[in-house]
C-alpha cells in the first residue's frame, strides 16, 4: 500500500488524502497526531526523516513553506520518497510554485483537485508489481519500425505549431520527442506524459492544460497541448498561448498522416531471449519486451527486484552525488 496526505503547514487544515487500498487505510486521527509530533520536534530544531511501525513507515515531505505531504505505506523508504517528490512537483506543474504560498486552504483545494486523478495514476504504478515502480523517474520508450520518418514528421510539426517541446506517445509509451524536450528535467519529462496516461488517454481525444514546468518556467503560465492521431497515438506539445486547439487538431492530422502505418511495434525477438529489459540510466529511460506468457514476465521482474534494482540504486545514488 501507499497512501498519501496533505495538510498545510499551519494548522494542518486537510487538503487531500489519496489511497488505492481501502482494507489497509490509516485513519486521519493517526496522520494528525504523528503530524503535531513532526511540527513540535520542527519548532525545537530536530528533524524526523522517517517513523516506522510494525506495518508501515511513515514519511514526510514538505512543499514549501505552506504544505506538508506524508507518505505511509509498506513499501520501501527510497520509493516512498521519491514518489512524494514526483507527486511535490506535479502539485507545483499544476498549481504554481509561487501560488502555493499566495493562496489559502480553500483555494488551493480547489485548484489542486485536477492533480488528484494523477496523484491516483502514481500511487496505482508505485503499488502494482512491475518493473516500473523502481524505475519511478524513467520514462518507458516504444521502439517503432521507422522511428526516423516519425521523428522527421514531429519537428515538421514543430515548427508548424512554433513549439520546440513535442513528442509522441504509442501505446502509453514515449516514442518520439524534440531534443529540446529530453532537455527538460527528468521528473517534469515524466509528468508531462504521467497527465497525459491519467487524465487524457482513454478519456477523451484532446486537452489543454494550463500548467507550469517546475525546473524551468516557474512564472510563466504554459500550455500542455495534445491530440490523439490515431487509436493509441499521441500527439503532444508546450505552446504559449497560441495555437488553439482546434489549429493543434488540424496540423497534428496533417503532419502525421504520412506516418500512420508506422505506428507498429518494433519487437524483434532476440535469439534464445524471452524478453528482455534496456535502462539508460543517463538519460533516464528504459525499453523492456516480453515474447511468451506472464510467467515469463514474472521471471524478469523477480530476477530485477532482487539483483537488478539493488545495482540500479546504486548507479542512481551516484548519478545523484
Amino acid at each position: 500500500m501507499f497512501d498519501v496526505v496533505c495538510t498545510t503547514v499551519n494548522g494542518g487544515i486537510p487538503i487531500f488524502y489519496r489511497t488505492n487500498n481501502r482494507k489497509d487505510f490509516i485513519p486521519f486521527t493517526t496522520f494528525s497526531t504523528l503530524n503535531a509530533v513532526i511540527t513540535f520536534a520542527d519548532v525545537q530544531n530536530v528533524q524526523f526523516k522517517a517513523i516506522h511501525t510494525d506495518k508501515h513507515s511513515f514519511i514526510w515531505h514538505s512543499i514549501g513553506d505552506s504544505l506538508i505531504m506524508a507518505g505511509i505505506g509498506d513499501l520501501n523508504d527510497s520509493t516512498i520518497k521519491t514518489g512524494l517528490k514526483l507527486i511535490s512537483t506535479l502539485i507545483k506543474m499544476i498549481i504554481g510554485d509561487e501560488n502555493i504560498y499566495n493562496k489559502n486552504a480553500d483555494r488551493i483545494k480547489r485548484e489542486i483537485k485536477p492533480c488528484l486523478p494523477i496523484i491516483d495514476y502514481i500511487l496505482k504504478s508505485l503499488t502494482t508489481v512491475t518493473i516500473e515502480k523502481h524505475l519511478i523517474n524513467f520514462i518507458e520508450m516504444q521502439s517503432m519500425k521507422d522511428n526516423k520518418t516519425i521523428n522527421n514528421c514531429l519537428y515538421n510539426w514543430s515548427e508548424t505549431i512554433c513549439s520546440n517541446l513535442c513528442w509522441v506517445i504509442v501505446d502509453k509509451k514515449l516514442c518520439v520527442a524534440t531534443q529540446d524536450w529530453w532537455d527538460l528535467h527528468k521528473s517534469d519529462r515524466k509528468l508531462l506524459i504521467t497527465i497525459i496516461l491519467a487524465s487524457c488517454y482513454d478519456q477523451t481525444t484532446s486537452a489543454d492544460i494550463p500548467i507550469f514546468l517546475p525546473h524551468s518556467s516557474t512564472k510563466v503560465l504554459l500550455r500542455l497541448v495534445c491530440c490523439m492521431i490515431v487509436q493509441g497515438v499521441w500527439a503532444a506539445a508546450i505552446c504559449g498561448p497560441t495555437p488553439n486547439l482546434d489549429d493543434v487538431e488540424i496540423s497534428a492530422a496533417k503532419s502525421f498522416r504520412t506516418v500512420i502505418n508506422n505506428f507498429r511495434s518494433n519487437s524483434t525477438k532476440f535469439e534464445l531471449t524471452s524478453g528482455y529489459i534496456i535502462i539508460n540510466t543517463n538519460s533516464f529511460k528504459f525499453m523492456q519486451n516480453y515474447y511468451s506468457s506472464n510467467d515469463v514476465q514474472n521471471g524478469i521482474i523477480l530476477f530485477y527486484n532482487k539483483i537488478s534494482s539493488r545495482l540500479m540504486n546504486g548507479i542512481l545514488y551516484i548519478l545523484n552525488n
